[in-house]
C-alpha cells in the first residue's frame, strides 16, 4: 500500500509541484532565519566594512563565536538568549528546525516520493515565531535605541508590538504560498502592477534607442 501511495505522490503532477514549492520554501525560510540570528548578533559587533563585506570587531570571537566554537548559528542563538531575546526552549526549536532543513536539503527526493515524508508544516510556523522573536527585540533594543530620527519620538507598547521588519512580512507571505494560500500575494502583485506606468506610453527601451 506505501508502495502504492509513493507512486501516486510523485506521479501526481499537483502533488509533486507542491511538494516542490514547499520544499523550496521551507530552505528559502530556513536561511532567511539563519539571517536573523547570525547576521544581526554579528552586525552588534561590526563597525567597519571592506569591499561592501562587514568586517567584525575582536569582541564578535570572544562575546559570541566563544559561546560554542564549533557552531557559530547556535553560538549567535546563544548570545541572544544571553540577552533574554529568547528562551533555552527557542534554542532547542532551532536546532530541530534546522535539521528538518538539512534533512530536505540532503534527501529532497524522498520528500517528493515517498508517502511516510512530508515537510513538516508547523515548523514553517516555528521558524516565523523565532525570526519574530528575533527581530522585534532587535527593532526594540537595537534600531530604535540608536537610530537618531527616534530620539525626540515616544512609542507605546502597542506601537512597538505592531512593528514588523521587512524579514517578517516577506516570510509571512511565502508561508502563505506554501499552506497553499497566495491570494494575499496575488492581490500585492496586481496592485503593484497597476501602478506602474503603460509599457506602451514610453518611449524606446535603451536597447531600442
Amino acid at each position: 500500500m506505501k508502495t502504492t501511495e509513493s507512486w501516486l505522490k510523485f506521479l501526481n503532477p499537483d502533488s509533486l509541484k507542491q511538494n516542490l514549492i514547499r520544499s523550496s520554501l521551507y530552505l528559502t525560510c530556513w536561511e532567511m532565519l539563519k539571517q536573523s540570528v547570525m547576521e544581526q548578533a554579528r552586525d552588534f559587533y561590526t563597525h567597519q566594512w571592506k569591499n561592501g563585506e562587514p568586517v567584525p570587531g575582536p569582541k564578535y570571537k570572544t562575546e559570541i563565536l566563544s559561546l560554542c566554537k564549533k557552531d557559530p548559528l547556535i553560538a549567535s542563538a546563544l548570545w541572544f538568549r544571553k540577552q533574554d531575546a529568547i528562551s533555552d526552549d527557542d534554542i532547542v526549536l532551532l536546532r530541530g528546525l534546522r535539521a528538518h532543513r538539512n534533512e530536505i536539503a540532503h534527501e529532497l527526493p524522498k520528500f517528493l516520493s515517498t508517502a511516510e515524508n512530508n515537510v513538516a508544516m508547523d515548523f514553517f510556523d516555528g521558524i516565523f515565531y523565532l525570526v519574530q522573536k528575533i527581530d522585534k527585540w532587535w527593532i526594540r533594543e537595537i534600531e530604535i535605541p540608536t537610530n537618531p530620527e527616534f530620539a525626540r519620538q515616544t512609542f507605546t507598547k502597542e506601537q512597538i508590538d505592531e512593528v514588523q521588519s521587512g524579514r517578517m512580512i516577506i516570510m509571512s507571505l511565502l508561508i502563505s504560498v506554501a499552506n497553499g494560500k497566495d491570494d494575499q500575494l496575488r492581490y500585492l502583485y496586481e496592485a503593484m502592477k497597476k501602478g506602474f506606468p503603460d509599457e506602451s506610453s514610453k518611449g524606446p527601451s535603451p536597447e531600442q534607442a
